[in-house]
C-alpha cells in the first residue's frame, strides 16, 4: 500500500472514531441528564457530580464534532472547504478554547456547590440551635407546670397523710391524674412532631365512613364541665374516606381543642363533613376570637401561639396545629382556615374517597406507557 493510500485509509478511520465517539457521548450526556432529573431533590453531592461529568462530556462532544467534521471532510465525503477551514489556526484553537472554558465551567460549579453546601449546613445549626431553644423554653414552661402541681399534690398527700379529709384526698388525686394526663398529652405531641420533622409519621389507611369519625372526635371532646355546644352537619350517607382513622381523629380533636379555649362560654362549634368531586371535606366552624392577620402566615409553625392566644387561661404547647398539618399532609392533603379577628374560624381538609382514589388510580394504570416487556 503506497502512502497516500495508507494517509487516504487513516483518515477514513479517524473520521469513523471521532463519529462513534460522536455517538458514545451524546448517549452518555443524555444519561448523565436524566440522573440529574432523577437524584437533583434527593442527593445534593450526587448532583454536582453528575453536573461535572455533564459539563465535561459536553466538552469531549463538541470536541469529537469539530475533529469528525475536519477529518471526513479531508476524505472529500463532505465538503473539502471545512477541511480547510477547520485546519486554519485560529480555528484549531476552538477545542482548547472549549476545554478552557469548560474546565472554568467545572471549577465554577464545584466552588457554587460548596459554598452554597457551607450555607446550608449554616442553616442547618441555626435550625438544630433555634429547636433546642425552643425545646428548651418549652421544658421550662409547659412541663415544668404540670410536674410542679403533681409535686405539690402528692409532698402534701404524703405530708399531711391521715390528716386530710376524703374530699381533699379525691381533689388532690384528681389534680395528680389531670396533671398526668396534660404531661402524658404533651409528650405525645412532641413524639409526633419529632416523627413528622424526620418524615416517619405511620398512617394507616383504610375505609372509614366521615360520619363516624365527626361524632367519634365530637364524644371526645364532650365532657360535663364543657360550656360550649356541638353541632353536627355531616350526612351518614357519605361516601367513605380511605384515611388513617385514629390519625384523623388527633387532627380534628387538635383542632376542636383549639375552638374551645378560643371561644366564648355558650357559643356553638360547628362538626361537618360534605361531599367535594372525589374527595369529602371536613370542617369546623367557631365563634372565637379568630387569628390576628399579621399571625396567620405562622400560624402552622412549631411551638407557635398567636398573640391574642397566649394566657394562662389557655395552656398550650403551640404544637396542635403543627401536628394537624402533618397528619393532613401526609395524607396528600392540605388544611386550609378562614379566620376573621373577634368573629371566629374555620378549619377545613380535604380526604380523597375510596371510590375516588380507585379511580386515579385506574386512570393513572391507563395512561403509564407500556414497557417493552408487555410490548
Amino acid at each position: 500500500m503506497s502512502d497516500l493510500g495508507l494517509d487516504r485509509y487513516l483518515t477514513y478511520l479517524t473520521a469513523i472514531i471521532y463519529w462513534s465517539l460522536v455517538v458514545c457521548w451524546l448517549a452518555i450526556i443524555i444519561f448523565y441528564f436524566r440522573q440529574y432529573v432523577r437524584f437533583k431533590r434527593i442527593y445534593p453531592l450526587v448532583t454536582t457530580l453528575l453536573i461535572v461529568l455533564f459539563i465535561d462530556g459536553t466538552r469531549t462532544l463538541i470536541e469529537s464534532i469539530y475533529f469528525g467534521t475536519r477529518y471526513t471532510a479531508r476524505t472529500g465525503l463532505i465538503s473539502p472547504y471545512l477541511h480547510e477551514l477547520l485546519d486554519q489556526p485560529h480555528y484549531v484553537l476552538i477545542p482548547k478554547t472549549i476545554n478552557l472554558i469548560a474546565a472554568l465551567v467545572i471549577i465554577l460549579v464545584i466552588v457554587r456547590r460548596w459554598f452554597q453546601s457551607l450555607e446550608q449546613e449554616q442553616q442547618h445549626r441555626q435550625a438544630i440551635e433555634q429547636f433546642r431553644s425552643e425545646l428548651i423554653s418549652l421544658a421550662s414552661h409547659e412541663l415544668r407546670a404540670p410536674l410542679t402541681s403533681i409535686h405539690g399534690y402528692a409532698h402534701t398527700l404524703v405530708r399531711e397523710f391521715g390528716r386530710l379529709g376524703e374530699d381533699t384526698q379525691k381533689e388532690f388525686l384528681e389534680g395528680i391524674a389531670s396533671e398526668a394526663e396534660r404531661l402524658g398529652h404533651l409528650i405525645s405531641d412532641l413524639l409526633d412532631m419529632s416523627q413528622i420533622e424526620e418524615g416517619r409519621l405511620r398512617i394507616e389507611r383504610r375505609a372509614v365512613r366521615p360520619d363516624h369519625i365527626c361524632r367519634q372526635a365530637v364524644h371526645s371532646a364532650t365532657h360535663p364541665d364543657l360550656k360550649h355546644t356541638f353541632r353536627l352537619e355531616v350526612a351518614s350517607d357519605l361516601p367513605d374516606v380511605l384515611a388513617d382513622p385514629g390519625r384523623i381523629h388527633q387532627a380534628l380533636s387538635n383542632i376542636l381543642s383549639n375552638a374551645v379555649k378560643f371561644s366564648p362560654a355558650g357559643s356553638e362549634i360547628v362538626v361537618g363533613a360534605r361531599p367535594t368531586d372525589d374527595s369529602v371535606a371536613f370542617y369546623i366552624t367557631d365563634h372565637g376570637i379568630g387569628i390576628p392577620r399579621e399571625e396567620q402566615r405562622k400560624l402552622f409553625s412549631r411551638f407557635h401561639r398567636a398573640a391574642n392566644a397566649h394566657t394562662p387561661d389557655t395552656p398550650g404547647a403551640g404544637l396542635g396545629l403543627y401536628i394537624t398539618k402533618g397528619i393532613i399532609e401526609a395524607h396528600g392533603g392540605r388544611v386550609d382556615f378562614q379566620s376573621e379577628l373577634g368573629r371566629g374560624s374555620t378549619f377545613s381538609f380535604r380526604l380523597p374517597t375510596v371510590a375516588g382514589k380507585v379511580r386515579a388510580e385506574v386512570g393513572t394504570t391507563k395512561a403509564a406507557p407500556k414497557s417493552p416487556e408487555s410490548a
